[in-house]
This record gives structure tokens, C-alpha cells and sequence, in this order.
């Protein structure tokens, strides 16, 4: 193997545990938390906001940002904030912990659902390889080769894996392989 594509597949499985953590594409039904109108706590404007911030992380561009916002008013609408609290997604302020606990599978589920109602996997994982690879990536190449690998469901069930601490689980094994295999792919050989 080449040293460019060795590098390339190391920054595959960076890339696969942030994005299975950030970032989604599939277009499964979703589960929703259970609501609890009366619950007291934080207002949904600052859990919103902390949810956005920490999706959006340090530094973000336009893009990220919205698709943040996008992604903190989608995970609202199917849980409430005392669902996020008993899930440690948000404390008693309000705030979202760095690092982000491993979740429930139930909540998981809702957190993946949340981002694919805002942003593709698919497109959001093309980006972040094409960017550390400074632009040498094929991202057609890649996002085709990525679609013909995994289903959506596949790619869901990846990201509630990783999300529910189960990285060596089947499914994120799977899409691991997939990025790695399309991202040689769509690398020129140097």
C-alpha cells in the first residue's frame, strides 16, 4: 500500500468516529423520546443553543452553523429537554458535557434521526475527506462509491452504534471498511 492511501485510510476512521458522532444522511422513520410537558428545567432556548454549539464545534463555517441550528431544533422536536437531561446530553443549565456521553440506544437513535433531517452523511463525510486530503479526493468518486457500499439504513445503524459506544460493533466496522475502500478508491495513487 502506498504511503497516500495508508494515510488516507488512518484519517477514514478519525473522520468515521467524528462523523458518526456529527454528521448523517439516512432517511429512516425516527423514534421519538418520551415528552414531558411539565418538567422544569433549563429553557429550550439555551439547551437549543448549547446543542448547536456543540454540533458546530470550534470552528464552523456558514454551512456547519446552520445545519447546527437545524440539527438542535430537530433533536428538540423529538425529545424534551428532561429526556436530554436523564440522557446526560444536556446538564441542569443547560449545557451539553465535552465529550458528549455514550448514549441509550433510544436516544442515539433520536440524535442520529435529528442530523438527517439537516445533513447528508453521505455529503458531509465526502467534505471532510476532501478537505484533509487538501483537495486531492475524488468526492464524486467517493460519494458514489459510498451510496453503492452501504444502504441508508446501514449508515444509520453505523451512527447509533458509535453514538451508543459501540465502536467495534458490526455496523461501524462496516461503514469503516466502506470509507476506507472508497476513499483509496477515489485517492490518486501518488
Amino acid at each position: 500500500m502506498s504511503r497516500g492511501r495508508g494515510r488516507a485510510r488512518a484519517v477514514v476512521v478519525v473522520v468515521t468516529l467524528v462523523l458518526a458522532a456529527g454528521c448523517t444522511g439516512g432517511e429512516e422513520p425516527g423514534e421519538e423520546l418520551e415528552v414531558d410537558d411539565s418538567a422544569q428545567g433549563p429553557p429550550r432556548d439555551t439547551v437549543a443553543s448549547a446543542l448547536a454549539a456543540a454540533y458546530a464545534g470550534d470552528h464552523s463555517a456558514p454551512e456547519g452553523r446552520e445545519e447546527a441550528a437545524c440539527f438542535a431544533d430537530a433533536l428538540l422536536e423529538r425529545a424534551d429537554v428532561a429526556a436530554l437531561q436523564r440522557a446526560g446530553v444536556v446538564d441542569e443549565e443547560g449545557a451539553v458535557p465535552d465529550p458528549l456521553p455514550v448514549l441509550d440506544e433510544a436516544t442515539a437513535g433520536v440524535w442520529v434521526d435529528a442530523q438527517a433531517a439537516c445533513a447528508d452523511f453521505v455529503e458531509v463525510s465526502t467534505r471532510a475527506l476532501t478537505t484533509q486530503s487538501k483537495g486531492r479526493l475524488d468526492g464524486e468518486a467517493y460519494a458514489a462509491c459510498l451510496r453503492a457500499e452501504l444502504t441508508p439504513a446501514q449508515l444509520r445503524e453505523a451512527q447509533v452504534q458509535a453514538l451508543a459506544g459501540e465502536m467495534a460493533g458490526p455496523a461501524v466496522a462496516a461503514l469503516t471498511q466502506a470509507q476506507g475502500t472508497c476513499a483509496g478508491r477515489a485517492l490518486p495513487s501518488d
